[in-house]
Parts: structure tokens; C-alpha cells; sequence
């Protein structure tokens, strides 16, 4: 069999892990094993702690009980979603030397090497920060790849990449001759690569094994679920006809009230019969961003300032005046500071587009950097409105799967899929004028997309956007491009 071949280089043996003294069970009793050279997918649903588990292989934190193997010559190196801010103000080359424990005297001619292979060039003496974020995406996999890890894991690598870029990785994993286990919200990026997929069941925080690509596994897990509720609909239905028939019987004498009581013994064990279908990823529900009235542009653009293909800052005449119900994608390569551009908007900052002073502005950043990560969920929401009450705070927090214990958490605690409902619960909660969204499809499962794609549809006001999640972008009605690649050329 195919899926029998190769040593095996990681297992999981009963493992366990669970946080607030076993209050939010993770993982309980998991067992499942990867072998060599393959490519894993790892499917936990929202909320299921998937970078948990990653930690958890990594050996960054250990399990309550029993042990996670890692074949003893095996290495593990971790291609991360995002640098920290503490790791920004590093040189490439500081950044790199974070990757050995000792000091290389090969290092610069290794950095070389290994920006080659992610088909990048970076000067090795410039800060991480004055890196675009699809450059330091290629940044974080070679800081990863210099180590020349047995086992590969990358978390969320799709993120902040262009179509171009995520063909050139799906290129390079399926040749990397080494095991790789992924996370990733990108069905599509998913199913080009996939061997197997691991997939925990949050009925009984299990780990199941399908050897499989992507979509072949969620077929495989829809039919198991059509299943489960077969099953259950033919035990409930015995478990009724039983019970009227025990209801006849009962008031009857001698034989009939003894068959009774051997029904009641099978209903019982149709009870047993019925299994507890799994439950799928909760979608967001259906939701309205609001809005006050406003008759005036709402931004004017005369110039645009880009980075050329000499890195070089150069300013670009872009006449454009954005009023009700216009949505904006621009569209351009990676590279050409798209970013940098959308928050000179969000902080009045961009000397060529004027933006009238009431207007109110919600702005998603792929790097959460408009929220305080010291607040609580619970101020956070109240923050960007004054005239929200506790009740309504408590029904848009719902709508977002934002249950009242994750209220009272601060912000850094929570996960990036957590960070992200809390944005779009906050801007239900403002009713903003114009939408920026940077990369507003980062970190969630793609099925919230046409929940996103519907309620940006409604809305009345402006959008500007960039996005590189086609699979979104084409749910979008009215959606015109801006083509900044034209103007840099």
C-alpha cells in the first residue's frame, strides 16, 4: 500500500494535553504516526488549538501525558506565519543566526544558498522590518530551510503570497524530498500537495488518519457524518415505535406487560446504538455592516507612491475618486509596498489622497496591528463605538462565535482565527464609512468566505482592498481593479 511506505519519523503515543487544568481538553488520548518524505495536511477545525499541536510536535511544550516520538535522527524546523515584533528590528543576517545555536562561519554563503531557493534576493545587512510582508513570508520559509530540518512544519504559508509565489511553493513541496506537515486555510494550496490528512475529531479530541488528497478527505469526512446521522435517525426511529408499543403493553395483563419490559430492554440498547455525530466547523453567521449617511467623496486620490522593480520610492499619478458603493481590489505584484499604501490611508497620512474628516474608517491589517493586545475582547468591542450597549456588544460577539469566557481574555491570548472574528466584530459595532482590507481573508477557514463576500456585497459604502484569495475575490459583486502593475512598468 502506499501509504504503508517509508520509516516512520514522528508519532503521537496517547497523548493528552489540555489547558485551565483540564477545563479546555485539547487533545486526549491521540495516537496517529507520519512517515518519511510525505506531505501531511493538518485538518483541526477552528478553535481546535491547531498551533497547539504544532508546538506540541515541535516539542516546544509537552504533553499532560504520554509523549510525542520524534525518530532520533530527526530534525524539526518550524516555517512560521508571521515574525515577531521583538525579531523586526534585525538585520537578515541576525535573524538568521537565530537559527543555530552556535556561531556559523559558513552563514552568509548558507543565507545565499537558501535565498536562491525561495527565489528571493535580500541584502543581508537591511532590517526585517523594511520588508514587505510577502517578502518576509519567504524570509520566514528560508529561515526555516537553512536548518535543513527531516521534518518541515509551516503554518499558514499561503499567507500574504500572490498566486505566482503560491505556485512556485507548491512547486518546491512537491519536490522538497523530506516530510512536511502543513496548516492551512487554502483548500485550493491544500489539495495541490496533499498525501494525508490528520483531522481531530472535537466530539472526542481524537485524531483520525486519511490517507488522501484535500477534498477526497472532506468528502470522505461528509459521507462518515451522513452516516453517523442515518444511523441515529434509524435508532430514533426504533426508540419511537418501541416506546408506543411499551405504552400499549403496559396497561395490559400477564404476557403483554412482560413483553413490555423486554422492549424497554430494546430501547436501551438502541439508545446505545446511537452514535454522537461530529460536529463540523461552526460557520459565522449572516451580518449587516451598517452605516450613517454621507453624501460627499469619500476619498480622492490624485498620486500614488510605489516601489519600482529598482526599489527605488517613486510617485505615479492615479486620478480616482471613490464615492457610495464603489469596491476597489488593487492589483499588482508582490513587492510594490501595498501595505504601506493602504495604511497611509487609515492614518490620514498619504499627502496625495484626501479623505473628508467625518468620515469613520475600519481598516483590517493582516498583522492585527489596530488592535491593543493588552485589552480585553470585552473593551476592544466597546472601544470603537460609544454608543454600543452591553447587550448589543453580547449579540455581535455571538454572531462571531465569540462566546462570553473569551470576552474577559486579553487579546494577545487568543489565536490568529479568534483575532480575526474580533476584527469583523468590531466593525459591525462601528459602522464605518469606508473598509480598507488588507489580506481580509488571512487566517480563517474558507468556509466563512461567502458569509464575508455577502455581507461586503450589502454593503452601501466604500471598500478598497487587496486580496490574493481568488476563491473570495470572485464571490465579490461590482469589484473594480486598479491595476498599479500598469503604472510602475
Amino acid at each position: 500500500m502506499a501509504n504503508e511506505k517509508g520509516n516512520i519519523v514522528l508519532s503521537f503515543d496517547k497523548v493528552s494535553f489540555a489547558y485551565n487544568d483540564w477545563k479546555n481538553i485539547i487533545l486526549k488520548e491521540a495516537s496517529f504516526s507520519v512517515r518519511e518524505n510525505t506531505k501531511i495536511t493538518i485538518m483541526w477545525q477552528n478553535w481546535a488549538w491547531k498551533s497547539t499541536t504544532f508546538k506540541l510536535i515541535a516539542w516546544e511544550i509537552k504533553p499532560q501525558e504520554w509523549k510525542v516520538n520524534i525518530a532520533s535522527w530527526n530534525t524539526i524546523a518550524v516555517a512560521r506565519q508571521l515574525l515577531s515584533r521583538d525579531q523586526l528590528d534585525l538585520t537578515v543576517r541576525q535573524y538568521f543566526e537565530t537559527a543555530f545555536s552556535e556561531k556559523d562561519y559558513q552563514l552568509d554563503k548558507k543565507i545565499k544558498d537558501v535565498l536562491e531557493a525561495v527565489n528571493f534576493t535580500a541584502p543581508i545587512d537591511k532590517k526585517l522590518r523594511e520588508y514587505s510582508w510577502w517578502q518576509q513570508a519567504r524570509l520566514l520559509l528560508a529561515h526555516a530551510l537553512i536548518q535543513n530540518p527531516d521534518i518541515l512544519l509551516m503554518d499558514e504559508p499561503t499567507n500574504n503570497l500572490d498566486k505566482d509565489w503560491i505556485w512556485d511553493l507548491i512547486t518546491f513541496l512537491l519536490t522538497y524530498e523530506k516530510t512536511v506537515i502543513v496548516i492551512s486555510h487554502d483548500a485550493d494550496f491544500l489539495n495541490m500537495f496533499t498525501d494525508w490528512v490528520l483531522y481531530l475529531n472535537k466530539n472526542n479530541n481524537q485524531v483520525e488518519q486519511y490517507w488522501g488528497d484535500y477534498y477526497t478527505v472532506l468528502d470522505n469526512i461528509a459521507a462518515q457524518i451522513e452516516r453517523e446521522k442515518q444511523q441515529n435517525a434509524r435508532a430514533q426511529k426504533e426508540i419511537e415505535d418501541a416506546k408506543d408499543k411499551i405504552n400499549f403493553f403496559s396497561n395490559k395483563w400477564g404476557k403483554m406487560r412482560k413483553l413490555a419490559s423486554k422492549m424497554r430492554d430494546a430501547v436501551e440498547e438502541a439508545e446505545e446504538n446511537k452514535v454522537e455525530v461530529r460536529r463540523d466547523d461552526k460557520t459565522i453567521s449572516k451580518f449587516t455592516i451598517e452605516f450613517e449617511n454621507f453624501i460627499w467623496p469619500i476619498v480622492t486620490i490624485n498620486n500614488v507612491s510605489l516601489m519600482n522593480k529598482q526599489h527605488e520610492i517613486v510617485h505615479y499619478e492615479l486620478p480616482l475618486v471613490i464615492k457610495k458603493w464603489d469596491k476597489y481590489i488593487l492589483s499588482w505584484p508582490n513587492g510594490i509596498w501595498k501595505s504601506t499604501l493602504l495604511k497611509r490611508l487609515v492614518w490620514w497620512s498619504d499627502k496625495d489622497a484626501i479623505i473628508d474628516p467625518n468620515i469613520r474608517i475600519w481598516y483590517y491589517s493582516q498583522d492585527f496591528n489596530a488592535l491593543d493586545m493588552e485589552m480585553t475582547v470585552w473593551d476592544s468591542l466597546h472601544e470603537v463605538s460609544n454608543e454600543v450597549t452591553d447587550q448589543e456588544v453580547y449579540k455581535v460577539a455571538g454572531q462571531f462565535l465569540i462566546w462570553w469566557a473569551i470576552l474577559k481574555n486579553q487579546i494577545f491570548s487568543l489565536s490568529e482565527w479568534q483575532k480575526w472574528l474580533l476584527c469583523y466584530a468590531r466593525f459591525v459595532i462601528q459602522k464605518p464609512h469606508l473598509l480598507i482590507l488588507d489580506e481580509p481573508t488571512n487566517h480563517i477557514n474558507f468556509r466563512h468566505l461567502p458569509v464575508i463576500a455577502q455581507a461586503i456585497n450589502e454593503y452601501k459604502w466604500a471598500t478598497i482592498m487587496v486580496s490574493h484569495d481568488q476563491t473570495f475575490t470572485d464571490q465579490l459583486e461590482d469589484l473594480q481593479t486598479i491595476d498599479l502593475w500598469k503604472l510602475i512598468k
